[in-house]
């Protein structure tokens, strides 16, 4: 039996199981948009059913990709850079387990998360990008709460001098240890010009790659092994490993 087959019997026994213990929560449908102009004639849906206040199931049901290809995708908070959920540039929360399209480009994927974790204060996006390059993101879903909040942002001190919570680096470089489902520390300050070498320092294989700076991309590390990346521009960038769900985390790069 092929991946997507078995995956569809998957899907098909926690949806049902879904319906008998949560009769009470309806089944969320929302469609995907094609992204630009790679797999212009891709479409989708994703099906969000909520099981119980710490357990939700989402599924990626796609067609029109690129056949035998290896593809991944994310949840994203909503961001606040554009007015279109999709374009809105928020971080990466939650990440689906890689997935590969079939021979007639067909995609299936499913990701077991708490509720809370999915829509955030406002609601998110889901973006489905191919492995080799994340950069291309072929389709999105907004996925919106019914009744947004009041306050979309909560009220946080802002400082703009030191921030919170913040492990400095100096410009020498800094060794970030890759946990099993941790990178540690996080979050990180660095100065532009810092080398951060990540360290898989658990028990599986992990890798590091990112949406925001498509560079960062290292191949499988097995434990004991290690990959590098130097930051020149500021900013603030969001990675993650590939292979576990929300194992995420941010490096803030500031001016030398």
């Amino acid at each position: 039996m092929s991946h997507v087959v078995r995956l569809r019997s998957l899907v098909a026994s926690a949806l049902l199981l879904g319906s008998a213990g949560a009769a009470s929560t309806p089944t969320l449908t929302f469609p995907f948009k094609v992204q630009g102009t790679a797999n212009a004639g891709a479409s989708g849906q994703l099906i969000v059913r909520t099981l119980s206040p710490t357990m939700s199931i989402s599924v990626l049901t796609l067609r029109g990709l690129t056949p035998n290809t290896a593809y991944v995708a994310h949840y994203h908070s909503l961001g606040t850079a554009s007015s279109d959920p999709c374009a809105s540039n928020g971080p990466i929360s939650l990440v689906f387990p890689p997935f590969k399209s079939d021979a007639q480009g067909q995609g299936l994927a499913l990701l077991r998360a708490v509720p809370a974790r999915i829509s955030g204060t406002a609601g998110a996006y889901v973006n489905v990008h191919t492995a080799d390059d994340v950069a291309v993101i072929p389709l999105c879903a907004s996925v919106l709460k019914a009744a947004a909040p009041t306050a979309v942002q909560p009220t946080t001190p802002q400082t703009t001098t030191t921030p919170p919570a913040t492990h400095a680096a100096s410009q020498q470089g800094v060794t970030v240890k890759i946990g099993d489902n941790t990178f540690m520390p996080t979050p990180l300050s660095v100065a532009a010009g810092t080398t951060v070498t990540w360290v898989n320092t658990g028990k599986v294989t992990h890798n590091v790659s990112s949406v925001d700076l498509p560079g960062i991309r290292s191949a499988s590390l097995h434990p004991g092994e290690s990959y590098s990346y130097t930051f020149t521009a500021p900013g603030i960038f969001t990675y993650y490993c590939s292979y576990h769900e929300g194992m995420s985390a941010t490096i803030t790069v500031t001016k030398r």
